[in-house]
């Protein structure tokens, strides 16, 4: 752990001195960490979480007229917890790429096509009602290469492939379409259609939309998956809402997986305060049911049949230099 916290503050240290003379090396980083109360019924515990805080630095440089090479390396800093069984400092997207006329490939590791796909669905994410703690499909696996296509009349495809270094497992393949602007600012609506095949255990299919609706964003997303097991099958589904009143965002999510005729649910609410656009505060509530029992690496654990509760006030702030 104090190996790779050196490594990192010595990347900091070091990178500014080979940024290029037109100024594309980007560094940049979020701190964001709350107080948490959890309830996973057995009562409230009380904790300071690091929710995904990162550091890290991307850029580019252009080889001829129509090719440029880019690249990225950021890193999970943890800000609350530096216990012996935990990093404080891990791995997150870290790659090389080519782009130009025909697109953009790029080699490393990398989230799958489909967790990219994503976009800003999502009203929680990095919190404890983060999509990925009941849906299947947020990966971000060593050993891809992406590939995403230029956009045409707003379309784009892309695809990832994970060599899976065992002989004894298949290749994975994310791959998909993506229409729009995952941010909405430049078509009034987003949305993805993505498919993986042998990706850390499952295939999986998910729709995304995200939308307007006067200042109301909403987004949704519709997912099944099957274990390559055989074991495991299911499906769900995600709803989202954000709204802006001045400087605060309030924003709601409900978020449902059915398997065997049983469930597990999760609502949640909260709102934002931002102070600017790169600093903010926020409280949040998110209550949870839980009755699959064959759920034990997500939100629910090994705890069928339990309500839980998550509260959580904090702070963030994004920047770059």
């Amino acid at each position: 752990m104090k190996k790779s916290l050196i490594a990192l503050l010595i990347a900091g240290a070091t990178f500014p001195a080979f940024a290029n003379d037109d100024g594309t090396l980007t560094v940049y980083g979020r701190a964001n960490v709350s107080l948490q109360s959890n309830d996973t019924g057995d009562g409230a515990e009380a904790e300071v979480v690091s929710n995904a805080s990162r550091f890290g630095f991307k850029g580019a440089a252009e080889l001829k007229s129509d090719l440029e090479v880019f690249y990225q390396l950021e890193f999970g800093v943890d800000l609350a917890d530096s216990s012996d069984d935990k990093d404080a400092v891990t791995n997150r997207n870290q790659v090389v790429g080519l782009r130009g006329n025909f697109g953009e490939v790029m080699i490393g590791r990398y989230d799958t096509f489909l967790k990219d796909s994503q976009g800003s669905i999502d009203a929680f994410k990095d919190y404890e009602a983060d999509l990925k703690s009941l849906f299947v499909g947020e990966e971000r696996p060593d050993n891809t290469v992406t590939y995403y296509s230029p956009t045409y009349n707003n379309f784009t495809f892309g695809v990832t492939y994970i060599a899976s270094e065992n002989d004894a497992e298949d290749d994975g393949v994310s791959m998909g379409v993506l229409y729009g602007d995952d941010k909405l600012k430049k078509t009034p609506f987003y949305a993805a259609i993505a498919v993986d095949r042998d990706v850390d255990g499952y295939d999986t299919e998910q729709l995304s939309v995200h939308t307007k609706l006067g200042d109301f964003k909403l987004g949704a997303a519709l997912q099944q998956f099957e274990s390559t097991n055989g074991l495991e099958d299911g499906d769900g589904y995600l709803l989202s809402a954000t709204y802006p009143i001045n400087n605060w965002v309030l924003k709601g999510q409900y978020q449902s997986v059915d398997e065997s005729g049983e469930s597990d649910a999760s609502f949640s609410f909260g709102a934002d305060y931002h102070f600017t656009g790169d600093t903010r505060v926020y409280a949040w509530y998110t209550g949870r049911e839980c009755d699959i029992a064959t759920y034990e690496s997500r939100g629910c654990g090994a705890t069928p049949g339990a309500e839980q509760d998550f509260f959580a006030v904090g702070i963030r702030h994004d920047f770059s230099w």
